[in-house]
């Protein structure tokens, strides 16, 4: 099945940006970044800046208040189902025009493996930003306790909101 996946939310001056594969089956439905109830990328983002979130407008504002990018290295793909390893000819967004863009974006966290293969295949040797490789926080990710889940993404958030 042929997927699209979401325009980026953008911060007016962001200084990092997180990088996904591709939004889940779930997500599309919803037309949400991480809309599936499992996922944990909203679940970190609330602990880490101390809020609760709702809804997906506070989501959404969350990431723009705390001058972040959030997107995805996959523009369209084939996958069926919602798993990385599914995913079939990919077509990138790009991601180097966007850090032209905002030059003051000073790293990159990608989340999960297949977002930093693809973002190495395609971006590595064209952005000089600082790119880091963070543990899925996708559901089906349970290589990882989730207490170091969330203790490896809080401090390279801190990073970012230190910098």
């Amino acid at each position: 099945m042929s997927l699209h996946g979401f325009d980026p939310i953008i911060a007016k001056s962001p200084k990092a940006m997180i990088l996904g594969s591709m939004p889940s089956v779930v997500s599309l439905e919803k037309h949400e970044y991480y809309g599936y109830r499992h996922n944990r990328f909203w679940k970190i983002m609330a602990a880490y800046f101390q809020v609760e979130l709702t809804n997906y407008k506070q989501k959404q504002q969350l990431i723009l208040d705390h001058s972040l990018i959030l997107w995805d290295v996959i523009a369209s793909c084939e996958r069926e189902g919602s798993l990385d390893s599914a995913i079939r000819h990919v077509s990138v967004n790009d991601i180097a025009a966007l850090t032209q863009t905002y030059p003051k974006i000073k790293r990159i966290l990608c989340n999960g493996k297949k977002s930093w293969e693809l973002y190495q295949r395609y971006f590595g040797k064209r952005i000089d930003v600082s790119c880091i490789c963070l543990p899925s926080t996708s559901n089906a990710n349970r290589t990882i306790k989730e207490s170091e889940l969330f203790a490896q993404w809080f401090t390279q958030l801190d990073r970012i909101m230190k910098e």
